[in-house]
């Protein structure tokens, strides 16, 4: 009886256990089919959904990010850059104009002198002897003169005698002139007001004609001396300011205004020379010093400034990115007057218009771009 128990118990189970397995397979499917059925509409919303934002995504991606600035007028003033050589306003060597010994020197080398001012002596006797002989001539003939004319009165001599007198007192007196003027040969003076330089002789010693003494030089006011192009000559003209600085004088500025035009172009270099004058007051400046010269020839007060760092170079071609709307336009342009960290733009660009200035390296005509600096332009 037990085994047909056991097929009985068993027949009676199976039945139940199968209707189970039934169920929960179709449970199984029914889960299966409700995924499947998110999953496509997950799918289909990502499908719908997706391109734009991948679109949104590549734009953000493709737009170059750069700082802008904005283009402002300003004042520009033109300049000229040249090289000139301080000369003193006054100069020249002293030279002996006769021959003989020094007997006395009256000045310290480096001194400032006034005009007239005894210099330099010579020995001068022979000369101060021939003073006095002549002196002593010439007072005997104007003696003789005078009372031939009171014997002409009453024709106790004749109007030749008389004329023969005054030729003789008149040639005396040019004979007195002469040695006069040799006597003060004999005396060295300043012919202005200046500093004396190196003295080139000393006490005792015996000179020759036109040799040099000793120098004298007006460096109260120095000139500069220097030379700009010939196409600047309509502009240059007395009285424009000029600036001068020397390697002597690391950061000073030397400022002046030009004094003299010459009335030539140099026929060679093409080139005007012109003469500007330097206060000197302090005497720090030398003749002879070289100093780099910024000649002022004009200026604009509505010129258009953009930062150096938006200016491009390319051979011959100049250009600026422009950036409006969101993109950047790339535009020639033609630059004028470089200024500290800033270009004049001369044509092609007007105030108030935006421009790159960092990030151009990534920048082409059209370009998408993203400003990284809002807060300059008020943007």
């Amino acid at each position: 009886m037990l085994p047909a128990a056991r097929m009985g118990l068993n027949f009676c189970v199976l039945p139940v256990r199968g209707r189970h397995k039934v169920t929960m397979k179709r449970s199984v499917i029914q889960l299966l089919a409700v995924a499947v059925i998110a999953g496509g509409a997950y799918l289909a919303w990502q499908a719908l959904g997706q391109p734009a934002a991948q679109e949104e995504t590549a734009v953000a991606a493709s737009a170059v990010p750069v700082a802008v600035a904005e283009a402002e007028t300003g004042i520009v003033s033109y300049t000229v850059e040249a090289v000139g050589t301080t000369l003193a306003r006054e100069s020249v060597e002293l030279v002996a104009p006769v021959a003989g010994r020094v007997i006395a020197i009256h000045f310290e080398e480096g001194e400032e002198v006034e005009r007239g001012r005894l210099l330099i002596e010579l020995d001068r006797d022979r000369e101060e002897a021939e003073l006095r002989e002549q002196q002593a001539m010439l007072s005997d003939v104007a003696n003789q003169l005078e009372r031939a004319n009171r014997l002409l009165r009453s024709q106790n001599v004749s109007q030749a005698r008389v004329d023969e007198l005054r030729a003789a007192y008149a040639a005396a007196e040019a004979r007195l002139a002469m040695i006069e003027a040799a006597l003060r040969d004999r005396e060295i003076r300043a012919p202005f007001d200046g500093v004396v330089g190196l003295r080139d002789v000393s006490p005792g010693a015996f000179v020759q004609p036109h040799q040099r003494l000793t120098t004298l030089d007006d460096i109260s006011i120095l000139r500069l001396d220097f030379s700009v192009p010939e196409r600047f000559l309509s502009r240059v003209q007395p009285g424009l300011p000029v600036r001068a600085i020397s390697a002597a004088f690391s950061g000073t500025t030397f400022e002046g205004r030009v004094s003299r035009v010459d009335t030539r172009v140099d026929p060679v270099t093409r080139s005007l020379r012109i003469q500007a004058e330097l206060e000197n007051a302090d005497r720090r400046l030398r003749p002879g010093m070289f100093m780099s010269v910024s000649l002022q020839v004009g200026e604009k007060s509505d010129a258009i400034l953009v930062p150096e760092a938006a200016v491009v170079s390319e051979g011959r071609s100049t250009y600026v990115f422009v950036i409006a709307g969101g993109r950047a336009e790339r535009r020639s342009v033609v630059i004028g007057q470089r200024l500290h960290g800033q270009v004049e733009i001369a044509e092609g660009l007007a105030a108030g218009e935006m421009v790159a200035t960092l990030g151009l390296q990534h920048l082409s005509d059209g370009a998408e771009i993203k400003i990284i600096n809002p807060q300059a332009v008020g943007v």
